[in-house]
């Protein structure tokens, strides 16, 4: 685990030998688990580690200002949208304890793994939610609620917009980790722009992300929430991605 934590360093957190510990069980669990179900598919356990892991990380790099990686997550409700395995959510509790964190996942036995994973190393501020992301966007005990909201490797922009946002209090930011292709998250962001105004975020700024680790360049992208979803989003589950909401923005 050196280079996990070297690579944890390099964003401005400390693991200490507890948490090492943790993700070490984590580790474990995910190579047993996965043999006997469809968990992740990265199996190797180096490649877990860089993959997974400290690619993860990239989410915690600040996007700008003067805040400490930690300092900007402590104290902060974050929601993992389509968790799977716990990635990246769980990996961020994991690296920086004092977020509370929500791992959203819609598939019965993937929260049952990330359940025991959480039972087992003993966390707090961890919550499994089986859910789909239309119907826990309606939740008031959901809604609006989270200072951070993530998903990796869920679905485009667009659909992401209306999964994302609608969990976020004003103030809150989306965090979105893309592949390395600039051109085409480009496009991919221009072509979500009304999406994402419709659900109240200002414009994405996307930034690109070499570090930590030794995977190709991600580009993350960022939208901030200025104003309150419409009361008729998320609409119905299926709905975003059969129907993705497209057309003109109408902010400068």
């Amino acid at each position: 685990m050196e280079s996990l934590i070297e690579a944890a360093r390099t964003v401005g957190i400390e693991i200490d030998a507890t948490q090492v510990e943790r993700f070490e069980r984590y580790r474990q669990l995910l190579i047993e688990w996965s043999s006997r179900m469809n968990l992740t598919a990265v199996k190797d356990p180096d490649e877990i580690v860089e993959e997974l892991f400290i690619r993860s990380l990239r989410i915690a790099v600040p996007a700008g200002g003067s805040v400490s990686t930690a300092g900007w997550f402590d104290g902060r409700r974050l929601i993992d949208i389509g968790s799977g395995a716990g990635i990246p959510g769980l990996v961020l509790k994991l690296a920086l304890p004092g977020v509370e964190v929500t791992l959203l996942e819609s598939t019965r036995k993937k929260c049952d793994f990330i359940r025991h994973v959480t039972a087992d190393l003993d966390l707090d501020g961890v919550t499994v939610l089986n859910a789909r992301a239309e119907e826990a966007g309606r939740l008031k005990s959901h809604r609006e609620q989270y200072d951070l909201a993530t998903a990796r490797g869920v679905a485009k922009l667009p659909v992401l917009a209306e999964y994302c946002l609608p969990f976020l209090s004003l103030g809150g930011v989306a965090v979105l980790p893309k592949g390395p292709d600039q051109e085409a998250i480009k496009s991919e962001t221009d072509g979500a722009a009304h999406a994402a105004e419709v659900m109240g975020a200002a414009p994405a700024i996307i930034q690109p992300v070499a570090h930590p680790g030794r995977s190709a360049t991600d580009h993350i992208v960022y939208w901030l929430k200025v104003q309150p979803t419409p009361d008729r989003y998320p609409r119905r589950p299926g709905i975003p991605t059969k129907r993705p909401i497209f057309g003109e923005t109408t902010r400068a």
